[in-house]
């Protein structure tokens, strides 16, 4: 694992958009590392976020840290071992979902009753559409044992 310490002008940038977007203050030395394909940023060393298409978003670490107030969509059980195998989250599977939420949002996934946070992805549809019979409602884009998952607990 190569780390490379952002240049201050750049991990402004980033604290300014995760400001921006959940309301949560980054503050520490964010370092750039690549896990399996994905960038991921430490901030003091806990891998907070992801960069995915130039955009930044929490890990499932900084979804567990934070705990952003926006953003949530909550499955039934039985919607859990296919989120861990990266599936997206399809609208039956679906028991509430954050009616803020808009087409292209970042959001994270968690479990019914415990609240566990299990994945984060990107809203496919509005949040007030994300409930229904059929049809994807969130992109999965990192999960609970998946790769960069597995690798930091490793670290």
């Amino acid at each position: 694992m190569r780390r490379q310490r952002l240049r201050k002008k750049e991990a402004k940038r980033v604290a300014e958009e995760i400001r921006g977007n959940f309301g949560i203050e980054i503050k520490g030395e964010i370092d750039r590392v690549e896990v399996n394909g994905r960038t991921v940023l430490l901030v003091d060393g806990e891998p907070l976020i992801f960069e995915h298409e130039g955009r930044y978003y929490f890990t499932l670490y900084g979804i567990m840290k934070f705990r952003p107030e926006n953003g949530m969509v909550v499955v039934d059980e039985g919607a859990v071992k296919f989120i861990m195998n990266g599936a997206d989250v399809m609208r039956p599977g679906i028991v509430q979902a954050d009616e803020s939420l808009r087409k292209g949002d970042f959001c994270y996934v968690v479990v019914e009753r415990k609240l566990t946070p299990l994945a984060v992805g990107i809203a496919l549809v509005d949040g007030t559409e994300m409930i229904g019979e059929s049809g994807k409602a969130v992109k999965n884009l990192h999960h609970l044992n998946d790769r960069v998952w597995r690798f930091f607990l490793k670290s």
